[in-house]
């Protein structure tokens, strides 16, 4: 549950802050459904208005399992349909969302796969965790025993965990080539000079990784 919501929270930050296109809809009914739904498989998607200037329609986020996608995608009749690739970035992946039975979503892959979710209940958050970085370097986390592992394929600048109980952390930083890592800073004051620190966290923390 808490990576979900994680995932699902991260999601509404990037759909909300990337750079998006002027697409207009072309709009047949009012679309209904929104907010955070899963699947029997453990995929999930969310659905939500943007009304943002620029960035007008639907964003959409959908996590397969093994990675994220989003964007804000526009209704075409009774359906939402765009791809959840970013503009600038590499690659593509055009879904389809319809309504489905009183209260569910269909979901249709690029590859034709079809996939029915239904509503979930997301639990109340206690904290909210913030991680970024100041300098030339990437930031990664991991829970409790688990091992943090950099995707340097697809480095994090930024991370934002939302905590539904007390947890532990680690939290990792990793500097670019040419770069070094210097501290933690929590809430503005100097915390660790290890690069990984291990936290317990129970209230709203923001933490950055300092490079030069």
């Amino acid at each position: 549950m808490k990576r979900i919501l994680n995932g699902l929270v991260l999601l509404s930050i990037i759909l909300l802050v990337g750079c998006g296109s002027n697409q207009t809809s072309s709009t047949s009914s009012e679309w209904t459904r929104v907010g955070a739904f899963t699947d029997d498989e453990g995929r999930y998607l969310m659905v939500t208005k943007s009304e943002t200037e620029g960035y007008e329609g639907w964003s959409v986020g959908y996590n397969p399992g093994d990675a994220i996608y989003g964007w804000v995608i526009q209704q075409e009749g009774d359906t939402l349909k765009g791809d959840l690739v970013p503009p600038g970035e590499e690659g593509e992946y055009v879904v389809t969302v319809k309504e489905e039975g009183e209260d569910g979503l269909l979901l249709v892959t690029p590859d034709g796969e079809e996939h029915s979710f239904k509503p979930m209940d997301l639990p109340e958050i206690i904290a909210t965790v913030k991680i970024n970085i100041t300098g030339s370097g990437q930031v990664a986390y991991a829970y409790g025993d688990e091992e943090v592992v950099f995707n340097d394929a697809q480095p994090f600048q930024s991370s934002f965990v939302n905590l539904t109980e007390p947890t532990t952390l680690k939290i990792g930083a990793k500097a670019n080539e040419g770069s070094k890592f210097v501290k933690w800073t929590l809430n503005g004051q100097d915390y660790s000079t290890d690069e990984i620190i291990t936290v317990e966290v129970s209230e709203n923390s923001d933490f950055v990784a300092v490079f030069e």
